[in-house]
């Protein structure tokens, strides 16, 4: 069986970089690169650099958060999966506007055949830059020690099985019961969500409202099944969520094994859970998250 592995020893000294420096986005992630290719990792560093080019050329950088830049690559040009890591002391002036504010870059190389522990690994890290505490103090770090000190005392593991901490989505959109019906159906569209949880001030989950509910009662006075009024068609009746929201909703935690998870899905027919921490929501899972991210980073 194959053992967690903690992300300390995935981040080794040699391989942290602290006060990054490079004007452009190739210079920062060719000076991690050099860190991977002088501890060997590296078969051919001129194709790794080719699409390092490619990457910065299109000027769409990935991101983990608004503070995190992402380079990332799978191919046979290393030899085993790595990771490197720079933190600047002030915002990188080359990032894109929605991480505006990226102090850090995180480099992952992997050979192709190595694609459930890159994803592994991706979603580890993504967790660990997502926690602000983390996040704040791997930022004031002055040195590489106080750094991997900071790593050591979040005790973050890259398990072998996906969790559902691995693909849930933790930007979401939620509402209150008092929300109209309306609003919940623009914001379906807008974000193309097939359901949204409905929460507390708090943020318990008292239900979810779905786009079969939105359906339900929109539906039939769009298509002209509700009673005439004077011989016309009555305006569009709108209502709170309270009035048609699911009041029985499964929830999952955020150690559940995405493997029983798709079980769930399919013998009970569920395609979106929110996900909860000691009863408050802090992310959604849907069917089709799991569809895209495994897609986006396995192909």
């Amino acid at each position: 069986m194959v053992k967690p592995i903690a992300i300390s020893r995935l981040l080794l000294p040699d391989r942290i970089v602290v006060g990054l420096k490079g004007s452009t986005y190739s210079q920062a992630v060719a000076y991690l690169l050099d860190r991977l290719d002088a501890a060997g990792l590296i078969s051919d560093r001129a194709l790794l650099d080719e699409m390092v080019d490619a990457e910065a050329t299109g000027g769409q950088y990935p991101t983990l958060g608004p503070r995190t830049l992402l380079a990332h690559y799978r191919s046979d040009a290393v030899q085993e999966l790595a990771v490197a890591m720079g933190t600047a002391k002030k915002p990188f002036g080359f990032a894109p506007a929605e991480a505006s504010d990226a102090v850090f870059l995180v480099l992952i190389v992997a050979p192709r055949t190595a694609a459930k522990m890159y994803l592994k690994t991706l979603a580890a890290l993504s967790g660990l830059l997502a926690t602000p505490d983390v996040a704040d103090a791997l930022a004031a770090a002055g040195s590489v020690e106080e750094f991997l000190d900071v790593i050591a005392g979040a005790d973050l593991l890259v398990r072998p099985e996906l969790m559902v901490s691995d693909l849930m989505s933790r930007e979401f959109q939620t509402v209150s019961p008092d929300t109209p019906l309306s609003e919940v159906l623009h914001l379906m569209v807008r974000h193309r969500r097939r359901g949204v949880p409905v929460v507390s001030d708090n943020g318990e989950v008292l239900g979810v409202v779905t786009e079969q509910d939105v359906l339900q009662h929109f539906l039939p006075q769009v298509l002209g099944a509700a009673p005439l009024v004077d011989g016309r068609q009555p305006p569009v009746e709108d209502v709170d969520v309270r009035d048609v929201m699911q009041r029985t909703v499964m929830c999952l935690s955020e150690d559940q094994l995405i493997s029983d998870v798709l079980g769930t899905m399919l013998s009970e027919s569920v395609s979106q859970f929110p996900v909860v921490r000691e009863g408050k929501l802090v992310g959604y899972l849907s069917r089709t998250d799991i569809i895209v991210k495994l897609l986006e980073h396995m192909v």
